[in-house]
């Protein structure tokens, strides 16, 4: 049982300096704490624009800008277009194993730490040799889907999705950025779209979509979707 509706205010809130634009604005986001989730009660989070982080839900309320637009992409229209395959053919080598059991193992957590140094230049190890965000990903709620891509027996990336009632939420992402060439974050998104697909989902939860942003901006490119705005979703297909 969800511990408040989709419609009640969050448990509470945090500010902080927005992590997309580093012109001094200020990052609201609500969060709502579940008792535990239902995959029946899930999707009307995410329709709502929630987020998921282990057992916590979270969303954007940023009182003076409203650049991070929820997006979403009906899965039966989904056209991956010629540069999507593209990336399918240039991947094919990749074996991809696909499980309802999500797990951390020695090998995942070296890497993600690959992966958040070289993306990132930072490091989200805890002072006690913890990653709390790792296992935030992997666990906290009943109907994740861990998907494992591997060359020739090697792990090099791990796609964290959420499964709702009618839908498919991409979580995280995490590679060897050795392998940049491949354009692994696209691939992963159009399996986890033909994941959803073979499941029978009707919508693809992709995040969010900033215009302004070019490490948010490339979602666009991923056709029909929707955006939320002002709690109504509506067609965007710049």
């Amino acid at each position: 049982m969800v511990h408040k509706s989709v419609e009640s205010p969050g448990d509470f809130t945090e500010k902080y300096p927005c992590p997309y634009f580093r012109d001094g604005r200020e990052a609201s986001v609500e969060y709502i704490v579940a008792d535990a989730f239902s995959g029946n009660e899930f999707h009307m989070f995410l329709a709502k624009g929630y987020r998921r982080l282990g057992r916590v839900f979270y969303r954007n309320i940023c009182s003076s800008c409203s650049e991070c637009k929820p997006i979403r992409i009906e899965v039966e229209k989904f056209n991956p277009g010629k540069s999507g395959r593209r990336t399918l053919k240039k991947n094919k080598d990749l074996q991809v194993q696909i499980t309802s059991r999500p797990s951390v193992t020695p090998e995942k957590r070296a890497l993600y730490e690959q992966y958040v140094s070289s993306k990132h230049g930072e490091s989200n190890v805890a002072p006690d040799g913890s990653i709390p965000v790792l296992y935030s990903m992997h666990y906290g709620y009943d109907h994740i889907i861990e998907m494992n891509y591997s060359l020739d027996s090697t792990l090099v990336g791990i796609g964290i999705v959420d499964e709702g009632k009618d839908c498919l939420s991409s979580n995280y992402f995490y590679y060897n950025t050795d392998h940049l060439f491949r354009r692994p974050g696209i691939f992963s998104i159009l399996q986890e779209i033909l994941l959803a697909n073979t499941m029978g989902k009707r919508y693809y939860y992709l995040g969010f979509y900033i215009d302004k942003n070019p490490a948010m901006s490339y979602k666009k490119a991923f056709r029909p979707n929707q955006i939320l705005e002002n709690d109504e979703w509506t067609d965007f297909l710049i």
